[in-house]
């Protein structure tokens, strides 16, 4: 009976051990995890290949979402969509955008695909300066919104933009005069990129 015992007890601790939680990052970047707790802005866990080290945690808004050992998923992104976000994105940067080099310029954004324009246009929202192709499903890394003088507010989005047949890693900077804007942006653009990695 002791037998028995100790080897379902074996069994159960395989089972435990080998199931695993998924917590997929705005950034792109996915951990598998064994989670200990989902607080109202953190998230504990242990790393799954050292459940006896140490308790990690991280904060919930980097996180798009968490897939649980049994198949269910939580989707923490504000967005959960495509269309959602890319709704966002656009109608916020042409509100609140403005050219780098002229201010007199507005901007005037648009999806083709996964891929964004950004044209600056005039106050007869004719275009002065074309924009080119971004891909905002190959984000290579977000960086925190600058802020400049004279509520000027920059996100800049290292990414690949596209001429021709050609994709060069460049950074896109956006110039934009309103700082919750900007961030309901660069939110949106996490969520998206998110999104579409999982297409």
């Amino acid at each position: 009976m002791k037998t028995k015992l100790y080897i379902l007890s074996l069994l159960l601790m395989g089972v435990v051990c080998y199931s695993q939680d998924k917590i997929s990052m705005k950034n792109g970047t996915s951990l598998d995890v064994k989670l200990i707790e989902i607080g109202t802005s953190n998230i504990t866990y242990k790393e799954l290949d050292n459940l006896d080290g140490p308790t990690h945690a991280i904060d919930k808004s980097e996180v798009f979402q968490i897939s649980y050992n049994n198949g269910k998923t939580d989707v923490l992104g504000k967005y959960k969509t495509v269309d959602e976000a890319k709704d966002l994105i656009v109608s916020k940067i042409n509100e609140f955008g403005v050219d780098r080099d002229r201010s007199s310029l507005t901007l005037q954004a648009a999806f083709e695909e996964n891929n964004i324009k950004i044209n600056s246009v005039n106050a007869k929202g004719r275009i002065v300066n074309e924009g080119d192709l971004w891909d905002m499903a190959k984000v290579v890394a977000f960086h925190n919104i600058s802020k400049r003088k004279d509520n000027v507010f920059f996100l800049n989005i290292v990414t690949y933009k596209i001429k021709n047949t050609e994709k060069e890693l460049s950074k896109l900077v956006i110039k934009m005069t309103n700082y919750e804007a900007a961030e309901s942006v660069l939110e949106a653009m996490k969520d998206l990129k998110i999104m579409l990695k999982k297409e």
